[in-house]
């Protein structure tokens, strides 16, 4: 009995791989310093799809999407729109579609919640980016086929922890002894006669080579291209990127990070070495199971919530506090107690499901799935949205940017309250370990 069928369950799928390059200059998004649009392209974007289909007993089919674009996130707004036409369109339900951002800080800003401090919004790119996503998925429907699984493991050792204590207070620099993830996750799907069709990779690190204002899709971009040169017919290769929210590349002198759009073919070679290992050595075949989802919102709360005086008397600052009063003045929506965070699972074999979030998730939330659940479950962050930082109660505690700092960039009232890693935690153990809806 081979491995599509070993539990009477067989896994259809289908792939496409689009250019979301901005046809027009656009500011990039991720970095203050970038005023004007881009001048120039090094690597251009795309958005990689995967799309999983099966014919349940009563005749009627089960559909399952996956999205990595080279982009910084999805925009929050957007979502609902999004995920209505693919409903009505593609039969495609909410909880089981996963639009995710390697969070690749150049290329265009896809929402406009957050101060143009991190990238001024376009809306016309968003035009495009739904166009390019709705054409994908009309192709991968046109090349849907019976596939088996294999995952394996390696490692790859990019990414430094960017949390240093320096006097009681935290900084943005490297942490050689702060936790990271160098675990690398290789999925393999093959069709019946044996060709690859398709390859995820899962890693955990900022995508922050470059400061340049020219568009590229950074190492994970560069490294998924080069995968699939090496496998050829049209083979795709994604990039899952895990959760990295403290975590950059280990670019450093002199104790500090430097950044180099030159170093970026360098680590995606590191990443295309672990991988190509990786897919040469044994790996484990998986099973397909049912195609199952489900999805859940939790409220965080803020420490606080600005009153409207004091976003008065401070609107008028230059740089970003200002951007932050003035936003929240204008958006009065946002001067709330708590905001919702979007947790999503999707099974796709016995021991190969993705867990996705829409912030930007710390590299600690990430390691304890791993760990809890055995490394079958695979957390993704940067997933349907974006809310903005999900730090630790020690890092709420310590300050710095993830806790701090980027509050104001992505206009959030306050810090977040200390009690959200255990909300998080609890929520994460309930959506796992239900049964069924």
């Amino acid at each position: 009995m081979n491995d599509m069928n070993r539990n009477g369950v067989s896994l259809h799928l289908g792939t496409a791989k689009l250019d979301i390059t901005p046809p027009h200059s656009a500011p990039l998004a991720g970095l203050a310093s970038r005023k004007h649009g881009f001048e120039g392209v090094l690597h251009p974007l795309f958005a990689r799809i995967l799309l999983f289909e099966q014919l349940l007993s009563d005749g009627q089919k089960r559909r399952g999407l996956i999205v990595s674009a080279d982009l910084i996130w999805w925009g929050e707004e957007h979502m609902e729109v999004v995920l209505r036409k693919l409903r009505k369109k593609w039969e495609l339900a909410p909880e089981f579609v996963i639009l995710h951002a390697t969070h690749n800080h150049s290329g265009p800003q896809t929402t406009g919640r957050f101060t143009e401090s991190l990238g001024k919004y376009n809306s016309q790119y968003i035009l495009y980016l739904q166009q390019q996503l709705f054409k994908g998925i009309k192709m991968a429907l046109n090349n849907l086929e019976p596939v088996v699984i294999h995952k394996g493991v390696g490692e790859c050792h990019i990414g430094v922890n960017r949390r240093k204590l320096v006097k009681k207070r935290v900084e943005t620099a490297p942490n050689p002894s702060g936790p990271v993830d160098p675990q690398v996750n290789v999925i393999r799907f093959k069709t019946e006669d044996g060709k690859a069709k398709a390859v995820l990779i899962h890693y955990t690190c900022h995508p922050l080579t470059s400061t340049e204002n020219l568009v590229t899709s950074e190492f994970t971009g560069v490294a998924m291209e080069r995968i699939e040169s090496a496998f050829g017919e049209n083979v795709v290769a994604a990039y899952l990127q895990g959760c990295s929210g403290d975590i950059q590349p280990s670019l450093m002198v002199d104790g500090k990070f430097y950044y180099d759009a030159g170093k970026i073919g360098e680590l995606a070679d590191l990443l295309v070495d672990q991988v190509l290992l990786t897919l040469s050595g044994p790996m484990k075949s998986l099973s397909p199971c049912m195609l199952t989802a489900k999805m859940m919102e939790v409220n965080l709360p803020f420490q606080s919530v600005p009153t409207v005086q004091l976003l008065e008397s401070e609107r008028g600052y230059s740089g970003v506090k200002g951007e932050w009063c003035r936003l929240l003045l204008k958006n009065p929506e946002r001067r709330k107690k708590c905001i919702p965070f979007k947790i999503q699972l999707l099974n796709i074999a016995d021991e190969f499901s993705l867990l996705t979030m829409n912030g930007e998730v710390v590299v600690e939330y990430g390691l304890a799935i791993k760990i809890q659940y055995s490394e079958k479950v695979l957390p993704i962050a940067y997933s349907n949205g974006m809310i903005g930082y999900i730090p630790t109660a020690k890092q709420i505690e310590e300050g710095g940017y993830e806790a701090y700092e980027s509050c104001f960039y992505f206009g959030l009232p306050s810090p977040f309250a200390p009690e959200i890693e255990d909300t998080i935690q609890m929520n994460i153990d309930s959506l796992l370990n239900r049964g069924e809806e």
